[in-house]
């Protein structure tokens, strides 16, 4: 057997659709989840503990980096026998927040298996585009995974059959982000039964519209284009109905001219402020957060980050 090293994988975590651009659009943030791997001859099978020593709050038959793991021997490897691991994580995402967790899993488990790849059988490598390709079907839609491994903003797309497209692009510096995250979990695939089997003409040309705003922003860095390509008739209007408990501080945000946006299917919310605005609004902002999650009973996170231009990172010990 090969001896592999100890292999240290860290994945950012991703908002999706950022508005209309559903499972188009993402983008990588500065939060975290790392994964370490041990190989050894003792090591029989395959085990996945947190390193803090709690319990995993998901079970064996929900571990997508293993599932992932050996998925790629399957596609790349065929007939060869993917080398069992130990790994111990450090979770910064919530699970089922909208933030990515399971594209991290994702992510994490297929560069493990082409490091492993590498040291195993070197020349028959997947290209990266291969790779790419096949991060991007293994999800089922490549808004959370492409941004995940490569960093920045990423627009991609791949229907028909056809080959996987995308381009990837810097986040301007001049707008603030922050992530609210309340205390309860959506599940994306229940999320998703909420939404429409069909789209009016006119609501399908509001959102090509609003992503031609964030194009728009993302070459010219003017707030007021992001304000306006936020805004989606595709996903939020039935992720956020009036009766959800985000609703009423969706609307105070909104009207207070801040930008925001569901991440993925929720819960979790973007907010975006200038950053020259920073000093004077940030305040209000709090407060607004604050009052609204009060109104609503749930307890939450509040906190300020920022994009992740590096995306994937390895490191081996």
């Amino acid at each position: 057997m090969i001896r592999l090293p100890k292999i240290l994988i860290q994945v950012p975590g991703t908002s999706a659709n950022l508005g209309p651009g559903f499972d188009l659009m993402g983008l990588a943030l500065d939060l975290r989840n790392e994964f370490e791997f041990s190989f050894s001859k003792e090591i029989t099978e395959s085990k996945t503990e947190l390193k803090n020593g709690n319990p995993l709050p998901f079970s064996a038959k929900e571990d997508l980096v293993y599932q992932s793991y050996l998925s790629y021997f399957q596609k790349f490897l065929l007939g060869v026998s993917p080398p069992p691991y130990h790994c111990k994580m450090t979770l910064a995402l919530p699970l089922k927040g909208g933030l990515g967790s399971s594209a991290s899993a994702i992510v994490a488990g297929l560069t493990l298996a082409r490091e492993v790849h590498k040291r195993m059988e070197p020349k028959s490598l997947p290209t990266e585009s291969d790779f790419i390709q096949y991060l991007a079907e293994f999800e089922g839609h490549p808004d959370n995974t492409l941004p995940a491994y490569m960093g920045g903003f990423v627009f991609a797309y791949s229907t028909f059959g056809e080959p996987l497209r995308f381009f990837r692009k810097k986040f301007p510096a001049s707008v603030a982000i922050y992530v609210l995250t309340p205390e309860f979990h959506v599940s994306t695939e229940e999320s998703r039964k909420t939404l429409p089997k069909s789209y009016s003409t006119s609501d399908v040309i509001f959102n090509l519209s609003r992503i031609g705003a964030w194009m728009h922003f993302l070459d010219k860095r003017k707030f007021g284009d992001l304000l306006i390509g936020l805004e989606d008739k595709m996903h939020t209007p039935y992720r956020i109905p009036n009766n959800s408990p985000l609703f009423g501080l969706a609307e105070v945000l909104k009207e207070a001219g801040f930008g925001y946006c569901l991440s993925g299917s929720g819960p979790s919310l973007l907010v975006f402020l200038e950053r020259k605005s920073v000093k004077s609004k940030q305040n209000e902002l709090e407060e607004m957060v604050k009052k609204g999650m009060s109104d609503s009973g749930l307890s939450y996170q509040f906190r300020r980050v920022k994009p992740d231009g590096l995306g994937v990172r390895i490191q081996t010990k």
